[in-house]
This record gives structure tokens, C-alpha cells and sequence, in this order.
């Protein structure tokens, strides 16, 4: 176990082979992944840059102000890594697609270190209904940019109505601010 601290964020516990729920969030909370474009783009290197370092996605999503992970890495000090990698390359490559050179893209982010299985899957669950909680679509199956076709094509349709029904992301104290 290690722990990471810095002025500007609270401190991170990084544990070995543990799952992680993380947000991102971009600066000042502005919606600057607003197109096809830019959503493909972040799903393209979270891929990518997990695959690099090791890294064993289970749930993602992203949205056009920030975006929640649940991964696994072999080694918990990964985490700063993989987080710096993923944010760096797509700002780097967000801002020659938007000709916005210097734009700061990312603001921080917030871990937490699952501590048991239900945790996992209600925020399975948190991360795929997401979009459906911030108005986006109506269903979870509408929003491309989430691993939830990854899921649906792997465990069917029954298989993910059951799981949210027994692990309702309504079961996690209301702390997304976004």
C-alpha cells in the first residue's frame, strides 16, 4: 500500500490488484467533449493507454464534462501514471482537433478503492446509467461512448437488467457533482 499526496487534491490510497472507481473532470466542469469527435477520440486512448500500462478495464463512460472508470491495476502507484497518460494524450489531442493549443482540459480527479463486491457492481451499474442521470438519453443503451455494448454483446440484456436490479447505483450515497 502506498500513499500519493499533493497541495491541490486529497491524498490517494494506491493498493495492488484492488479495483478503482475514479471521476475525472474537466476544468471548471465545462462541457468541451461536445462532439462525436472528441468522445471517440478519449474512448480511443483510454484504450489504448490501459492496454500500455497494464491495465484491466471493467466499466467506463465518458461524458462531455468528465468520466468515470472502474479498472483494476496490477500495481496501485499505476494509477498516477495511467490517469497522467490518459489525460495528457487527449488534451494534447483534443487541442490540435480544436485548434486550442495550451487549453487546459482535465481539472483532477477522485479515486476510490472498492472494498467489496457490491461496491463493484453498484458502481457498475452508476457507471453505465450515468448519461440517464445527467439527462443525456433515456436509456443507458442510447449513450455509444460507455462500455455498456461491451457488456450487453458479453452477458445480454437479461444479465444487465438483473444486475441493476440487484445492485441499484440508488444504493450510493449522492456524491457525483456533476
Amino acid at each position: 500500500m502506498e500513499w500519493s499526496t499533493s497541495p491541490h487534491r486529497p491524498p490517494h490510497l494506491y493498493t495492488d490488484g484492488r479495483w478503482y472507481f475514479v471521476t475525472i473532470s474537466t476544468l471548471n466542469k465545462s462541457k468541451i467533449l461536445c462532439t462525436d469527435a472528441h468522445l471517440n477520440l478519449w474512448v480511443t486512448v483510454l484504450k489504448e493507454t490501459a492496454e500500455k500500462l497494464n491495465i484491466e478495464l471493467a466499466v467506463w463512460i465518458i461524458l462531455p464534462n468528465h468520466c468515470h472508470l472502474l479498472f483494476m491495476p496490477k500495481l496501485g502507484r499505476d494509477i498516477g501514471a495511467f490517469i497522467k497518460q490518459l489525460n495528457g494524450r487527449t488534451s494534447r489531442e483534443l487541442n490540435l482537433l480544436d485548434q486550442t493549443p495550451g487549453r487546459k482540459v482535465w481539472y483532477s480527479y477522485w479515486d476510490t478503492c472498492l472494498r467489496d463486491e457490491r461496491g463493484f457492481w453498484t458502481r457498475f451499474n452508476y457507471i453505465h446509467y450515468n448519461p440517464v442521470k445527467h439527462g443525456f438519453v433515456e436509456q443507458a443503451s442510447s449513450w455509444i461512448f460507455s462500455s455498456y455494448h461491451l457488456h450487453l454483446q458479453n452477458n445480454g440484456h437479461d444479465w444487465l437488467t438483473e444486475c441493476y436490479k440487484e445492485y441499484s447505483p440508488s444504493d450510493l450515497p449522492e456524491n457525483d457533482q456533476f
